[in-house]
């Protein structure tokens, strides 16, 4: 493993990745009101980002590009944690709602990651989205996913998005 890594770090901020996971899972935990019922594992959230840089680089390889998408970069990164689940629960009194901890997580990172890539901002409750986000957590939970699959579902989304938009802008212009 410190020949991977040894190997990767040259070419990736694997300490600046590391440090940014950690404070937006610690972010996302306080905002939950749990960050004292739970442990983040160090160790493991390391092996995220370890398996997370050796995907980039293996794709990058692959299909000969200097640059991931981002499409790529939240689904491999979504990915990894979602496989190690860092967060542990300390606290056996937690409710039951925070079980999936580490999924409930995820989608708190990843959803304003990508909300703001499309430049949008959620202020008023959508029941589209809100399903949206009570499948993605159910899939996140029951369903087997692949980095490739969430990438799909990362495209698929701001996909929607886009065409929804033009629909807005033609129907303003008509």
């Amino acid at each position: 493993m410190q020949n991977v890594t040894k190997e990767l770090a040259p070419r990736y901020h694997m300490t600046e990745r590391f440090q940014n996971l950690l404070e937006q899972i610690q972010e996302v935990l306080v905002k939950m009101g749990v960050i004292d019922k739970v442990s983040i594992n160090t160790d493991l959230l390391g092996r995220v980002v370890i398996d997370y840089f050796e995907d980039i680089d293996r794709l990058k390889e692959f299909q000969g590009i200097e640059r991931a998408n981002v499409d790529k970069i939240y689904s491999y990164e979504t990915f990894w944690l979602l496989r190690r689940h860092p967060i542990q629960i300390l606290d056996s009194s937690i409710g039951e709602q925070f079980w999936y901890i580490n999924e409930k997580v995820c989608i708190a990172i990843m959803i304003p990651k990508m909300l703001e890539e499309m430049g949008v901002i959620m202020t008023d409750k959508n029941p589209r989205f809100e399903s949206f986000l009570d499948l993605m957590y159910y899939n996140f939970k029951y369903r087997i996913f692949t980095q490739q699959s969430l990438e799909f579902m990362v495209e698929a989304f701001f996909c929607g998005y886009s065409v929804k938009k033009d629909e807005v802008s033609n129907e303003q212009t008509a």
